[in-house]
């Protein structure tokens, strides 16, 4: 899609239906109760001709299904009702970052005998702890919108290097050819008053356009000047008279970056290569688990107890004022009760609160999430599992995670490791000298598995040794995956050193006789 023509939809088909997906999203993300409140009471509002009847929609359909949802609800006029939200896509998506980037994978270049100015920029570029950063960033976007992408940024006034930045998939759009990405277009908007104001940057190859767009909600409007705005303002210093920058290289300075292979999309032309959300087909449990915990905080505030008192025993405030019972009074005087003058009735009122009953259904939506977006049970813990399990059992369970893992690290190596060589590429030409340059595509390595628990490690490492099949140094640079060959080689050496102090004899026996037999004289006394 080349840049939009003036006064046109915003965004364009297909993308606009993309997007009121990736809005649905966002707001499970955020934890934005009034956007599910607008976005399901605007479907339920929504007709089709073939599920209207004499005006009315009927059940079943977009609209049944919009009726359904706690959040599409309206709350009965005159009533206040409770509604908790529980963060359970957030943390789904915190979750897949967690197990991909909380111990971050290291680029390496293929070539041998790289310069050292050479890989200080790299590790500068892509195994710096901003890139890590970045990395877990990336990682909880496109788990939750379906995909991100990586593009290579630079401005000489800010630093002396390129970087990498992510943008999620609701913020551009790309298109694809045969299920490879030629071009992509990202847009910023800024919002003034009811005016929308967005910045698009088309990326091809060799070739970064950009324009300002000043529109509506739903219109791309007029294209303006990029020194309207001080946020473009110093593009303008560095486009051509074409609003491009010219890159110099013959490829993208983005990479397409999807979550997992889509489903619901594959017959939708360009969607079917924008990937999937880990939140697919889950907005009615998110939506469930909500409902359960606003029922379980619903009943605890009819559970706190009530007393229901006659109305002799009120104090009045006053005409037209109310009246109220203080419940701390210990002493009723002169009280003129109905029926029986001896006997004044005090009914409590206390609902039951139904713990066990809410906890387990809230345990088995949580369950159910995880099993549905591919991780294993015991990832938020091992919610109401009462059965015991054997250690195979459990470790077979956990499994789940580490193939989720694996699979999403597949796309994370391609756009990693593609967007690194542009990075390293494009910094050769705008910073020579430095270390940068066009390379083979560098290698993207994963730690074997994420936050390895200690306990299960020690007794791989204790199999393993009993068993004669690894060494001391592999078992050092197992147990500690950040070291470096230097502080490897010196835990090895004081482990050797340590096993020979231990093969030597024990001090407290006594000294060793080479010849028993012989006495202090040399003579043998039973010869």
């Amino acid at each position: 899609m080349p840049l939009p023509l003036p006064n046109t939809a915003w965004p364009p088909a297909p993308w606009d239906y993309a997007y009121r997906v990736y809005a649905e999203n966002e707001a499970w993300y955020l934890g934005d109760t009034d956007a599910l409140e607008r976005i399901y009471r605007r479907e339920e509002q929504r007709t089709r001709p073939d599920y209207v009847r004499n005006g009315q929609p009927m059940r079943g359909g977009i609209v049944g299904a919009a009726t359904r949802m706690f959040w599409g609800r309206p709350v009965p006029a005159g009533q206040s009702r409770t509604r908790i939200h529980i963060p359970a896509p957030a943390d789904l998506a915190t979750l897949s970052s967690d197990l991909l980037f909380s111990e971050p994978p290291e680029v390496k270049l293929t070539e041998e005998n790289v310069a050292e100015k050479t890989k200080s920029r790299l590790d500068l570029i892509a195994n710096s702890d901003d890139v890590h950063a970045m990395f877990n960033q990336m990682g909880e976007l496109k788990a939750a919108l379906g995909a991100a992408v990586l593009t290579t940024v630079w401005d000489t006034d800010v630093a002396d290097h390129v970087w990498l930045e992510a943008s999620a998939a609701d913020v551009i759009i790309p298109e694809f050819r045969k299920g490879k990405l030629i071009a992509c277009t990202m847009w910023t908007e800024y919002r003034q008053d009811n005016v929308f104001w967005r910045h698009l940057e088309r990326h091809e190859i060799g070739s970064i356009e950009h324009a300002l767009y000043e529109g509506t909600e739903t219109n791309i409007g007029r294209r303006v000047p990029l020194t309207e705005r001080t946020e473009t303002e110093y593009l303008a210093k560095v486009i051509n008279a074409d609003s491009v920058i010219e890159t110099g290289i013959d490829r993208l300075t983005v990479s397409y970056n999807p979550n997992m292979p889509t489903r619901a999309w594959r017959k939708k032309g360009e969607l079917a290569y924008t990937g999937r959300s880990d939140f697919a087909e889950l907005h009615p449990l998110f939506d469930a688990l909500d409902e359960t915990w606003s029922s379980w905080m619903r009943d605890l505030k009819l559970g706190a107890g009530k007393i229901l008192v006659p109305e002799s025993v009120l104090q009045s405030l006053g005409p037209g004022a109310g009246s109220y019972f203080d419940a701390g009074q210990e002493a009723f005087v002169g009280l003129n009760a109905p029926g029986d003058p001896d006997k004044m009735k005090l009914d409590q009122v206390q609902f039951a609160i139904r713990v066990d009953d809410h906890e387990k259904t809230a345990h088995a939506i949580y369950r159910e999430i995880l099993r549905a977006a591919g991780y294993s049970q015991s990832a938020w813990g091992d919610y109401g599992s009462e059965k015991q399990q054997t250690a195979t059992e459990v470790e077979d369970r956990d499994k789940a995670s580490e193939r989720t893992r694996d699979k999403k690290a597949l796309y994370d190596k391609q756009a990693i490791s593609r967007q690194v060589s542009v990075a390293l590429e494009l910094d050769g030409k705008l910073f020579p000298g430095k270390g940068g340059g066009r390379f083979e595509l560098p290698i993207v390595e994963f730690p074997d598995v994420s936050q390895e628990d200690p306990e299960k490690l020690a007794r791989t490492l204790s199999l393993l040794d009993a068993a004669g099949a690894i060494s001391t140094e592999q078992k050092v640079r197992r147990a500690n995956p950040d070291w470096d060959d230097e502080q490897v080689d010196v835990e090895v050496a004081k482990i050797r050193s340590e096993e020979q102090d231990d093969s030597l004899a024990d001090p407290r026996m006594p000294p060793f006789d080479e010849n028993p037999g012989d006495d202090e004289d040399g003579d043998n006394p039973e010869a």
